[in-house]
């Protein structure tokens, strides 16, 4: 400890030989390690957006389905006794809201046009706790309870149709044996949110009224789970999966679960392998911003302590003469340069924190790109988001390029050789 005081000191004091350069050198680091905090909080506050966005939107944290129903969207894959299910998972802590969900592709036909369809039978009240879509309506209403016969549907496929409020819509569908059934309903809502999957395709009906329908009884095709948070996705999704493999290897219905029937479950980002192609640019991302501290702290400090060695040549003769050993001349650089960084890191955190925790109450409004924002489940207002683990990363990848920065510096003087080193000028 003795030791690393003295080099803290000796660091501090030779910093300042040359106030200047050591001023500018920090204030260089300082714009950019701000710059990359701020830069850090924004992919943050974007991806968090895309996220939630993404897994509200429609999807839901988690879906449980009949195995194989996602890959084939066929009735026949149905769960049977979805309430058995929904009273077992119920268990699972973190789960915010639960609701069942009937999904079919089929063709919207109006008086003068048709169109094909997403159709969506939804719980009208418990489908506003797992995603947006009633956020979305702007015209007319969400499905009030009790209302058998109506229809909310996107904006641009109501266009493609030609149908308005209170207008007549039939939908067809195939039933599970194969054949083709038609109801109708009244169109009571119309939805925009900006993603083509909803404007364009997406018609929503009551659940009961879609079961009737379709022949389902009380089976339906999906069980949608909104979790508490993301981080608690995974763990719920791997203790339900957990359970639901039990129930299907003993075959018995020992939870409450309808025995004999193998069911699937899947994450958000299992759904839609787009999901995780974001999340795996985001990381990319992360490291590329980790690169570029490390490559600005190296061409900035490095530039300082070669400057720095060169002056102080004789300085570091006597100190071998005196018989300072060659690892102490090399310690004292190398904190030199951690000093250096320290300075004009922690000057950086603060102003590209100030920035990210201002810039997240205010947000940055990019409305002019709302349209591409919107096709990527992003809103057109950012709110960059400081997490402590982007700001560890930076501050490791800042002392990793100070290290990597002072060891040639640090190196040319410990190999000095005193009798030489006096010499110079």
């Amino acid at each position: 400890m003795d030791n690393l005081s003295i080099y803290l000191k000796l660091g501090w004091r030779n910093l300042w030989f040359h106030p200047l350069r050591t001023v500018l050198t920090s204030a260089a680091l300082a714009v950019g390690i701000a710059a990359l905090t701020f830069l850090s909080a924004m992919d943050d506050g974007w991806m968090q957006q895309i996220k939630t966005n993404f897994a509200l939107t429609v999807t839901g944290h988690i879906q449980i389905h009949a195995a194989g129903f996602e890959d084939s969207r066929k009735l026949s894959q149905r769960i049977e006794s979805p309430q058995q299910v929904i009273t077992s998972i119920s268990r699972e802590a973190g789960i915010q809201a639960i609701a069942q969900r009937v999904r079919v592709s089929g063709l919207a036909s109006s008086a003068g046009s048709n169109a094909g369809a997403f159709i969506y039978g939804v719980e009208p009240e418990k489908e506003k706790a797992i995603s947006r879509l009633a956020s979305f309506v702007n015209k007319g209403r969400w499905l009030p309870d009790g209302d058998e016969r109506g229809a909310v549907l996107g904006d641009v496929l109501a266009d493609r149709l030609g149908v308005a409020m209170g207008d007549k819509l039939v939908l067809m569908a195939a039933v599970p044996g194969g054949d083709i059934a038609s109801e109708v309903f009244r169109v009571r809502g119309l939805l925009h949110s900006g993603v083509m999957e909803v404007d364009d395709m997406i018609v929503i009906v009551p659940l009961k009224t879609a079961q009737h329908w379709l022949g389902l009884g009380n089976a339906v095709t999906d069980i949608v789970i909104r979790a508490d948070s993301f981080e608690q996705v995974t763990p719920m999704a791997d203790g339900i999966k957990s359970m639901l493999s039990a129930q299907a290897v003993n075959g018995a219905d020992q939870k409450g679960l309808p025995s004999g029937q193998i069911l699937e479950t899947l994450r958000w980002n299992d759904i839609d392998p787009m999901a995780e192609q974001w999340a795996d640019f985001a990381d990319a991302y992360t490291w590329i911003v980790l690169l570029i501290v490390i490559v600005v702290v190296l061409v900035e400090v490095l530039n300082t302590m070669l400057m720095s060695m060169h002056e102080r040549v004789r300085e570091f003769g006597l100190m071998g003469a005196l018989g300072v050993m060659p690892a102490q001349v090399f310690a004292m650089v190398i904190w030199e340069t951690v000093i250096l960084v320290l300075i004009g890191g922690l000057a950086g955190f603060v102003i590209g924190g100030g920035l990210s925790l201002w810039y997240g109450q205010q947000g940055i409004d990019l409305s002019q790109f709302a349209v591409a924002f919107s096709f990527m489940y992003m809103d057109p207002v950012i709110h960059p988001v400081l997490e402590l683990d982007s700001m560890l990363r930076i501050l490791g990848a800042a002392i990793i390029g100070a290290m990597i920065a002072g060891l040639i510096p640090a190196w040319k003087a410990s190999k000095l050789e005193p009798v030489h080193a006096l010499r110079e000028l």
